[in-house]
């Protein structure tokens, strides 16, 4: 029960009119019932045989009077402010750790809440709940990770009302002039979220009612400029976007789709949709990246006839685009009618530019259609590949072209494959081709994706000296691109036996935690996220090895990769980690985790008394020698 009302009444108890405080304040028990407006708040509330230990103090400046209740040991649980002096309660203030994590407002006095803010540790959202009955109706603030949050919460909990508040609207789309082509499109797949959340569910094992968002999976996002030709304004969207979800232990992936940037809110431009089975269907593009007219033309003035008749033909081949849950031949039947088209318009395409604009776009559709199965595409892949090779054998679309075919190749290949000794020969071929590719084409856009999955392959051979070659390679040659970046954090990493060691970072509530504090000690370097199994199935031997060598000088310190402070507090409360944790959002993107170049988590770091590293890569297994070796000695 949300309480409201009875609260607003008990300000005029403590506040007199004049609006000096009297010596009468609330009791802590009947402080501390008032709970969220919005369910999903992590916030302190002692135990029951603790509430009478805790203290309700009177609070007053020039600004705004209230009260503020505190812990047997003095930390901060609530706070209830008068803002505008009326004597009546208009903000309930909720802290974890001693840090304000959620507020509920009553911008309009009227003693009922009508905003709810989530703020430091819990993130930004800001809701706006326009007839106050504990429902939030429109987000004023509200970024793509939590967006994506809101969408799985309202999934999971069947609130069409909910999940419609982050699928964009025809005013959106109308106040970013999104062209009606284009909105006519998107609207379609936004319309009746109820019925297609209901349809999912019925369906799905990823997604029910016991699933648990995880975290946010998406690349950055990229600006659609508006001379393109699409909207009135510069558009930001995220395309591909995922959620990761957890459902009894399992993880599992839901696709959002294309989400775009409102104003200060992200939204989503369809309803989210499992990606369910051993392997994730690719999305052929979204409604917005795909091209809707060739670079160098901006009107439709500027286009041939023959060239307008074919985009318009694309455009309603687009509007008939399958469900990402259709079967595999719906998905290759659809592939196979715009590849027809795009070669056509290949045809007529009049610039340079035009041209390699739309052989692009008909070389990710054939290696789409290759990925998904369909062998035919291969071979007419082959064929743009041989006459490219012969009419322009200095295009860069050659290698764009190979690239995508290698990659479309295995991947087909791999899902194919029956038993490990095929798994290993595919495998073995596709570390060849990449060697061939890097070799025959050092300087391309994708060769730095190459090197690096050579380099990430060899280490998990444990091959250190061509991993050495490979990520030295990437640093050398390739210094501006992304890959580069990771490369020169792995070989930082694989330099670090004997160096000492500097790491510190913020915990989930902020504390700054310094490894260098710890000299002295044996100190395990743990990164570390809910989302890894393997880290899950070695916490039990963690929580032992600190149980049996802390008292003799053992100490592990975390760093956690999760996206929400929440699910650190949630995993270590129920696993019994009791260690401290510097928090890095972001998963192997995360500044650590990038720092060091890691390629997988957990990854364990042991450093002795000194603050020098012993080792850099441990698993649990090796660190339950080193740890009996160390203090054997």
């Amino acid at each position: 029960m949300i309480i409201r009302r009875t609260f607003a009444t008990l300000a005029l108890s403590i506040l007199i009119p004049t609006g000096t405080l009297v010596a009468q304040t609330p009791t802590p028990e009947f402080a501390l019932q008032y709970r969220p407006a919005q369910k999903d708040i992590e916030y302190d509330s002692p135990l029951a045989a603790d509430v009478a230990k805790c203290k309700v103090e009177l609070e007053r400046n020039d600004a705004a009077s209230g009260f503020a209740v505190f812990d047997a040991n003095g930390l901060i649980l609530r706070r209830y402010v008068d803002t505008n002096k009326d004597r009546y309660i208009d903000q309930w203030r909720y802290y974890r750790n001693g840090i304000e994590v959620y507020r509920d407002l009553d911008t309009d006095f009227n003693h009922k809440a009508d905003q709810s803010r989530w703020l430091n540790t819990h993130g930004s959202r800001w809701g706006i709940d326009k007839d106050e009955d504990g429902h939030i109706e429109v987000w004023k603030t509200l970024s793509a990770e939590e967006a994506s949050r809101v969408a799985i919460s309202a999934m999971v909990d069947g609130d069409a009302a909910l999940l419609s508040t982050v699928l964009v609207t025809a005013s959106d789309l109308k106040g970013l002039g999104l062209i009606d082509e284009l909105s006519s499109r998107i609207l379609r797949q936004v319309q009746e979220p109820e019925a297609a959340m209901r349809t999912i569910l019925s369906k799905s094992q990823t997604l029910t009612s016991k699933s648990k968002w995880n975290r946010f999976d998406g690349a950055m996002p990229g600006v659609i400029p508006m001379d393109d030709g699409k909207a009135a304004k510069d558009l930001v969207v995220y395309e591909g976007a995922m959620a990761i979800v957890e459902t009894s232990g399992q993880h599992g992936f839901v696709q959002l789709g294309e989400m775009m940037r409102i104003g200060d809110v992200w939204k989503l431009t369809q309803v989210p949709r499992p990606a369910e089975g051993d392997s994730i269907q690719v999305q052929i593009g979204g409604i917005l990246m795909q091209p809707a007219t060739p670079t160098g033309a901006t009107t439709s003035q500027e286009l041939s006839p023959e060239m307008q008749n074919l985009i318009s033909q694309l455009q309603k081949i687009d509007e008939q685009s399958p469900a990402q849950d259709a079967k595999p031949e719906q998905l290759v039947d659809y592939i196979r009618r715009r590849t027809v088209v795009i070669e056509k318009i290949v045809a007529v395409s009049r610039s340079g530019e035009e041209t390699e604009t739309w052989t692009k776009q008909l070389i990710n559709s054939l290696t789409s259609a290759l990925q998904a199965g369909d062998q035919p595409s291969g071979a007419r892949l082959n064929q743009i590949l041989s006459g490219l090779k012969q009419k322009s054998p200095k295009s860069d679309l050659i290698a764009y072209a190979e690239y995508r075919q290698l990659f479309a190749n295995y991947s087909s290949e791999i899902g194919r494959a029956s038993g490990a000794e095929q798994q290993q020969k595919i495998q073995t071929a596709w570390l060849t081709n990449l060697k061939t590719f890097v070799a025959t084409y050092p300087a391309a856009e994708d060769a730095p994706d190459a090197i690096l999955q050579l380099a990430l392959n060899a280490e998990f051979a444990a091959n250190a000296q061509d991993a050495r070659q490979w990520y030295g390679l990437l640093v050398s040659k390739h210094s501006q691109s992304p890959q580069a970046v990771r490369a020169a954090g792995a070989l930082r990493r694989m330099d670090m036996k004997g160096q000492s060691l500097s790491l510190s970072g913020p915990d989930p509530t902020g504390r700054q935690i310094n490894v260098a504090n710890l000299k002295g000690r044996v100190v395990a370097v743990v990164f570390w996220a809910t989302w890894s199994t393997q880290f899950v199935a070695d916490v039990p031997v963690l929580r032992a090895l600190y149980e049996q060598y802390s008292d003799r000088g053992f100490d592990i310190v975390g760093v956690n990769l999760d996206q929400q402070p929440s699910d650190v507090a949630d995993f270590a409360k129920q696993s019994r980690i009791t260690w401290p944790n510097i928090f890095q959002p972001g998963g192997l993107d995360a500044p650590l985790a990038q720092h060091y170049g890691l390629v997988s988590v957990p990854t364990i770091f042991l450093v002795d008394r000194d603050g020098r590293v012993i080792s850099n890569g441990l698993t649990i297994n090796d660190l339950k020698t080193k740890l009996a070796e160390s203090f054997r000695k």
